[in-house]
């Protein structure tokens, strides 16, 4: 808690001392990587963002997500207990392009170029039809996106607003899987995919802080 605490406290120091329309925002997507939580998952902070300029905002921002879950079924017959942990990291710089600005409220139209990784592994901790304690399924993914949309941003007080993008875009990711049965690893080749505009909608909001 005192670690919490602090980060604000320094966070505070920044933003009240940075120069106007610059602000460090906390956020996440709907819907969000990991949606083991719902809505809580949701409103969990995954991102990381720094906006500055007027003319043209410049917004580099970092995404990431980490979440484990356990599975243990006990009682008759064979048990399927395993373990899967999944990772995702992404990084994006966006310009935003303020087609109406006031005092209070901002909107605009942005374009970016990012890039993100995912790894998502399975590993069984029984022996079970065929599976020894210790296998595993893997599968990862690379690939490039160009973000395209619209948001609006909302002040709130002198030092705090909100942000909501509607986004969409141009990505390709190459998806990659591996398996590992008794002492054998097996490369189970790749796939590409490409998604086009308007395939891959969703909302994205952050709360910053700043100086208005």
């Amino acid at each position: 808690m005192k670690n919490f605490v602090r980060i604000f406290a320094l966070l505070f120091v920044v933003v009240t001392n940075a120069s106007a329309s610059t602000y460090v925002g906390f956020g996440n997507y709907i819907p969000s990587e990991d949606d083991t939580y719902g809505i809580l998952s949701a409103l969990t902070p995954r991102i990381v963002a720094v906006r500055m300029g007027e003319t043209i905002i410049f917004e580099p921002s970092i995404s990431f997500n980490y979440s484990y879950y356990s599975q243990k079924l006990d009682g008759a017959g064979p048990v399927d207990t395993f373990d899967i942990s999944s990772n995702y990291f992404g990084f994006t710089v966006k310009a935003l392009y303020p087609v109406i600005k006031s005092q209070s409220l901002t909107f605009y139209g942005f374009a970016g170029l990012g890039f993100a990784s995912t790894t998502e592994k399975t590993i069984y901790q029984q022996t079970f039809g065929g599976i020894t304690k210790g296998d595993y399924d893997k599968e990862s993914s690379f690939g490039f996106i160009l973000p395209l949309g619209a948001g609006l941003q909302l002040s709130l007080s002198k030092y705090v607003s909100l942000a909501f993008d509607y986004e969409s875009g141009i990505s390709y990711q190459k998806i990659s899987g591996e398996e590992k049965r008794g002492n054998t690893v097996t490369d189970l080749g790749s796939a590409s995919q490409f998604d086009f505009l308007l395939t891959n909608q969703v909302l994205r909001f952050i709360l910053f802080f700043g100086v208005n």
